[in-house]
């Protein structure tokens, strides 16, 4: 099967399709590949590629315009086709990029030839009007972006101007009522800072029941009423930057939208009565930043039960004398930023009890401790950004979970563009200069944790948030925009930073406190960690010890677990059966198998006239391992250690050279064979096998790390291990090498 290829001919300067048509085949010359995704943009095209398209027809999927040049300033209205928009029959096409191409006529003939379009971007172009069956053919469109649609300005030279061009530059894009009508399956509408008509509105009542995400923002809407988005099951949806909007909302203009709208942004758009809000029962995150907001009452948020964030930066909110916000139990991020705060009463310390996140800049305070408790709140629970980050993306999280089997594309889109605008965007920075800002509060009011976590020592590189009592009420949350020059107060007539606060009588009561509680158990602590660090080194410095020690112990017990009788049992059998008797009792390891395999018994065992003794082979079925150990090594005239570091950490190695030891002093049989296969360092040699070096001469493979040893290396190895086993009286033949 012949895998698909990407071509990319973008930036080339190209203007005609026949010099376009040379590029691709050469580009292709040697490859019998089809071509998948395609790219032509910024190019100085003035139509579409036709007859390099054409080469393509069976396989395209991915198709980039963007950034020619297809205006079509000598449209005629009376012709059905456009001269730009000429496409070769591309059944097989999903996403079409044509933005940025200063395209300003479309008609459904436009895309006739590509009718299984699942994406289509065409935004930052001159479009003017979109007709009622301009997406007849492509009604499959699932994402459609028509961002800075008719960005036509003044400057914009046309040497004789329509009636209808000028009336756009006025009046903005003109959408006919029914054109959302034919595209039924879209889930994802951009139509951002692109300005409409007033009577386009109407077309938003005919969106389907996918749509799930729409950004209307910087279009100069014109009203928000109920059946706006009846038909919808919007989750999504941005309408900043409209003020006309403000005056023309309804009080149920979201009330079809209440059970799945999770997210909103309308921020400037110039907002002071927010009861409108009271339907978004699932809403989580809400954007209501640089409006006109004096007051927030009860009723506008207490339905609000799955709101995480809110943003109210920039307004003109002051305090507020009766809990808000007590039946938003997920309300996590409150963003209070530039507005007219001046102190924290106790009701808005409470609607801040459950809060992970905080923003309080540039508020007129009236200085008192309460503020300078509050920033050291955040002095207590100050984190890194990563740490933050990953609460924040949370909310995200669960915005797209829903959509993830059956749109994870438009969800992953959607999650891109959330994490963008929201958190590197705005939060991340602040959050970056807020955590360096409040360790130089910390440093400079020299403000310490005598805090000691007992239950786990480990240091946590996101550590839990820890409450600290201010004002009768538990808080634990951070400060999301901490800057001393923006956080200030004023006292009498002085302005003051808040950590130039003098709160000198709740500094000695708080550190006498803390003294109290935590002097007692510093010095266990301390010595605590300083015993489990002394502890934890030993065991580190001498870990091969004591796995060594570990092994011994263990093989001393199988040892003693062999009676006597048993041990008589074998002597008797070999005396009575000496047919059976091995020449040689080969101990390795599982990984040297196969060095066993290719080197050992071709050279030893298939002379003929040696019997070696292998585990996997010779040891008797029923009978234990401990057993089948000491009746092969009892009935073998020699043993013969195959050491490599593998063979040192398995435990019934360890007890075989444990046993051959045994033999020397117990059972004088002095006849074993020491062969290193790899260079083991002293300080990783046990006890034992040290020994046994210093009483026996062994033998080493002549291999050096994975460079295997030479013919002449393995021809001399074999001939020394020979003599060895003749000096013993085992074979007197040749073997081949």
């Amino acid at each position: 099967m012949v895998s698909n290829m990407h071509l990319d001919l973008s930036y080339g300067n190209i203007s005609e399709d026949e010099d376009l048509l040379n590029k691709t085949k050469f580009a292709r010359r040697y490859s019998f590949k089809k071509v998948e995704a395609f790219s032509a943009a910024h190019n100085r095209l003035n139509k579409v590629p036709f007859q390099t398209l054409s080469t393509m027809t069976g396989s395209l999927k991915y198709l980039s315009l963007q950034g020619n040049q297809f205006a079509a300033l000598n449209h005629d209205p009376e012709e059905e086709s456009i001269a730009w928009a000429t496409f070769p029959h591309l059944q097989h096409l999903l996403e079409l990029e044509i933005s940025n191409c200063s395209i300003e006529y479309l008609s459904k003939e436009a895309f006739k030839n590509v009718t299984n379009l699942r994406k289509l971007f065409i935004s930052n172009n001159k479009i003017m009007t979109i007709d009622f069956d301009t997406f007849y053919y492509i009604q499959g469109v699932q994402y459609l972006d028509l961002s800075f649609t008719n960005v036509l300005n003044y400057n914009y030279q046309l040497s004789m101007p329509t009636l209808e061009v000028v009336l756009n530059l006025v009046y903005g894009l003109k959408i006919h009522q029914t054109a959302f009508k034919l595209l039924p399956k879209l889930v994802y509408l951009d139509l951002s800072h692109s300005k409409i008509t007033r009577n386009s509105a109407v077309a938003f009542t005919h969106l389907g029941n996918k749509l799930k995400y729409l950004s209307l923002c910087y279009t100069s809407f014109p009203m928000m009423s109920n059946g706006l988005f009846k038909n919808t099951a919007l989750e999504g949806l941005d309408m900043s930057g409209n003020p006309f909007v403000s005056y023309n909302i309804v009080d149920d203009a979201f009330d079809s939208i209440g059970d799945t709208l999770k997210f909103l942004y309308f921020e400037h758009s110039n907002l002071k009565d927010i009861k409108w809000l009271r339907p978004l029962r699932k809403l989580q995150l809400l954007g209501l930043a640089g409006n006109n907001i004096n007051a927030l009452s009860v009723e506008a948020f207490q339905s609000l039960v799955s709101l995480q964030l809110l943003d109210l930066s920039s307004n003109h909110i002051g305090n507020w004398y009766k809990s808000v916000f007590f039946n938003n139990t997920a309300l996590r991020v409150l963003n209070l930023r530039s507005n007219n705060v001046n102190m924290l009463t106790t009701e808005m310390m409470k609607d801040f009890e459950l809060l992970e996140y905080l923003s309080l800049g540039d508020n007129n305070f009236l200085c008192n401790c309460i503020l300078r408790e509050v920033v050291e709140v955040a002095a207590n629970n100050n984190k890194k950004a990563d740490c933050s980050f990953n609460l924040l993306q949370h909310a995200a999280a669960e915005l797209i979970a829903s959509n993830i089997n059956s749109l994870s594309e438009l969800s992953k889109s959607l999650a891109g563009y959330i994490e963008h605008q929201l958190w590197k965007r705005r939060y991340l920075p602040q959050l970056i200069d807020s955590y360096k800002n409040i360790k130089d509060f910390k440093r400079l009011k020299k403000i310490t944790n005598l805090r000691f976590l007992t239950k786990d020592l480990r240091t946590k590189q996101c550590p839990a948030s820890i409450q600290k009592t201010v004002n009768d009420t538990s808080l634990k949350f951070q400060l999301l925009d901490y800057d001393a020059k923006n956080y200030w107060c004023f006292n009498e007539t002085d302005k003051l930073q808040v950590d130039e606060l003098v709160c000198q009588s709740r500094i000695l009561v708080d550190f006498e406190e803390k003294l109290h509680n935590t002097f007692k158990i510093i010095t266990a602590v301390v010595g605590s960690i300083l015993g489990v660090f002394i502890l934890g080194l030993i065991i580190y410095l001498k870990r091969w010890h004591i796995h060594y020690y570990y092994a011994s112990l263990k093989s001393a017990a199988l040892l003693s677990t062999a009676s006597k009788e048993s041990l008589d049992k074998f002597h008797r059998l070999s005396e009575n059966n000496p047919s059976v008797i091995y020449d040689i009792f080969i101990s390795y390891c599982q990984n040297d198998r196969q060095w066993v395999l290719d080197e050992l018994l071709p050279n030893v065992e298939k002379s003929g006239d040696i019997s070696i003794c292998l585990h996997e082979r010779d040891f008797q079925i029923g009978v234990t391992i401990l057993d089948n150990i000491i009746s092969s090594m009892d009935r073998s005239r020699s043993l013969m250690l195959l050491i490599s570091s593998k063979f040192l950490l398995s435990h019934w190695c360890q007890f075989e050279m444990y046993l051959a030891q045994h033999r020397i002093f117990e059972m004088s049989k002095e006849h074993l064979i020491l062969v290193f296969l790899e260079e083991i360092p002293r300080s990783k040699r046990p006890k034992t096998l040290q020994y046994l070096m210093g009483i026996k001469t062994y033998i080493k493979w002549p291999s050096k790390g994975s460079k295997q040893p030479t013919l002449e290396e393995r021809k001399l190895f074999w001939k020394r291990l020979r003599k060895s086993l003749e000096l013993i009286g085992i074979g007197t033949k040749d073997s081949n090498v």
